[in-house]
């Protein structure tokens, strides 16, 4: 082997590994570069498929809720109001048990006494019984009995002498009665 370098003059570069280096540096960055491409292609379809899906989505969330409208007016807010207080009134109506008030009436209910009617007033949340009692004691055994119970107020509005049927043929004489009780809804 000769060596006759003179480090004087002219560097010793090797130009074959270089090149080698070169283009094995230019593979690598084509490899990434096919690589971020193809990255970003399928990004891109998977961009599109999801918006394809969302624009699907709410089509069938425009068919489950119908057409809406774009614009809510005063009007359409108030009206829905009105509604909506309509349905809470039904839906207490129908949330008040009555065979519940039945039961207190009839623990409250002195022998002797008899209930004919109910007259309920739900915008004032009353209810106007009227009733026979054979005589005044059994009125006022009634009236404080039902003064015992959770009722707001309790009203004797009027009372009177009835005749009534005894069950065999003749008349016998009874009180009359309505009261009128509030705070029953």
């Amino acid at each position: 082997m000769k060596v006759t370098l003179n480090f004087a003059s002219r560097r010793y570069v090797n130009r074959r590994a270089l090149n080698q280096l070169g283009i094995l540096l230019s593979l690598l960055l084509l490899g990434v570069l096919i690589f971020q491409v193809s990255g970003y292609l399928q990004s891109r379809d998977q961009l599109r498929q999801y918006a394809k899906n969302l624009a699907e989505l709410r089509q069938e969330h425009q068919q489950l809720l119908g057409k809406t409208p774009q614009n809510v007016s005063s009007a359409l807010v108030e009206e829905q109001a009105v509604e909506l207080q309509q349905a809470e009134a039904l839906l207490k109506r129908d949330a008040f048990r009555w065979t519940a008030l039945f039961d207190r009436m009839e623990k409250r209910l002195p022998s002797g006494v008899s209930i004919t009617g109910f007259s309920p007033d739900y915008k004032t949340q009353s209810l106007e019984l009227s009733g026979l009692a054979r005589d005044l004691s059994g009125l006022q055994n009634l009236l404080n009995n039902l003064h015992k119970d959770s009722f707001d107020q309790v009203f004797l509005q009027n009372q009177n002498q009835v005749k009534v049927s005894d069950g065999q043929g003749g008349e016998v004489l009874a009180l009359g009665f309505n009261v009128k009780l509030e705070g029953v809804f």
